[in-house]
């Protein structure tokens, strides 16, 4: 009889969820608890439990969690990383207050997703802002198995937390998988090159002034595709300045819709700004974005520092470097032929399994 798997998501990051079904239920009999309203968030069609709750959905997971070997939490408590408000006041204690009922339930059954590493350094923050991420360590320190985004987070994770007299069980899973069956079918138009900027339209986290330039002096030559959500107020300003360029967008991407534009894209492009961590202490969705689309990806060196992508990645250190790289596409699309099966879903199972000591 195979083992049971719980996956928990409630914040923001449900687009992981049909991967991570995909990657679990070969090996186990894998259920997604979400809350009710999220539904239409994740393609998933079954094995979902959907919850009244939101905030606390972890008391629901409470109340069936004797029935499953292993929870996962796709998002765990971390956000906000501190308090800087009345309401972040509340909601920093009461993720972690619920969260901290969870473990004294089912402690040794827990996975956490750690996406932001900074977020249990107490050192690195400021003075009055160490105690509530010393909190957070120490609380999400109860539990031993523990997931990072990628190999850079993992090593660092290693170096910063030592295993002491505690077996800590610890591997990478990247936020989506090349899956060698699942066969993206290219529809590029040869008359533009295609690019897909990736991840959420979000100017405080990326850095669209340093594609511009490029894309006015080109842009009978180009056509845009924003591969991430639009925020109501945030992503205006962006997609003001672009507007009179040959451009796509979506308020949210379904998972078809990802795929669908994706696949028209000849190449993807992050743009991640170096001083928001990316790298150094959190990882970024857009390697996965590429393993996903079986595509090439153009990517800040900052957000890779070991290259553990270099397969399928080519990497920028600032604008002159990025337009050269794009300048080469336009006279060669296939200069760069991408890599992609050291991160197939059936190595990553494997490999995940075991680091995890997730017996079945």
């Amino acid at each position: 009889m195979k083992k049971k798997i719980l996956l928990i998501e409630s914040v923001m990051h449900f687009w992981q969820i049909p991967e991570l079904h995909k990657l679990f239920s070969k090996n186990f009999d894998c259920h997604v608890l979400i809350p009710k309203k999220s539904r239409h968030l994740v393609s998933l069609k079954n094995d979902i439990i959907t919850s009244p709750l939101r905030l606390f959905i972890f008391f629901h997971a409470i109340l069936i969690g004797k029935k499953y070997d292993y929870i996962y939490l796709v998002t765990s408590p971390e956000y906000p990383e501190y308090p800087t408000n009345l309401k972040t006041f509340f909601e920093y204690f009461q993720q972690l207050f619920v969260f901290l009922i969870l473990t004294f339930f089912f402690r040794k059954k827990l996975i956490l997703y750690v996406r932001g590493i900074y977020r249990l350094i107490p050192e690195i923050h400021p003075p009055k802002k160490k105690f509530y991420i010393y909190l957070r360590k120490k609380i999400f320190f109860m539990v031993n198995r523990f997931v990072c985004e990628n190999k850079n987070l993992e090593n660092i994770f290693r170096e910063k937390f030592p295993k002491g007299e505690k077996k800590i069980y610890l591997t990478t899973l990247y936020t989506r998988f090349f899956d060698p069956e699942e066969k993206i079918k290219k529809k590029l138009n040869k008359d533009l090159l295609t690019i897909g900027i990736l991840e959420a339209i979000d100017p405080i986290r990326k850095d669209y002034d340093i594609i511009y330039d490029f894309v006015r002096r080109n842009k009978t030559k180009i056509k845009l595709i924003f591969l991430g959500k639009k925020y109501k107020k945030l992503s205006d300003p962006v997609l003001k300045k672009f507007s009179n360029f040959n451009l796509i967008t979506k308020d949210y991407l379904t998972d078809k819709d990802f795929i669908e534009l994706g696949s028209q894209c000849d190449i993807l492009l992050s743009l991640n700004k170096e001083g928001k961590l990316y790298g150094s202490f959190k990882g970024t969705g857009s390697y996965g974005d590429a393993l996903k689309l079986q595509q090439i990806l153009i990517s800040p060196v900052s957000t890779d520092p070991i290259k553990e992508f270099s397969k399928f990645t080519l990497y920028y250190n600032n604008k002159d470097e990025l337009e050269d790289i794009l300048e080469k596409f336009f006279y060669n699309r296939n200069i760069f032929k991408p890599d992609f099966p050291k991160f197939s879903i059936d190595e990553l199972r494997e490999k995940s399994y075991r680091e995890l000591n997730l017996n079945n």
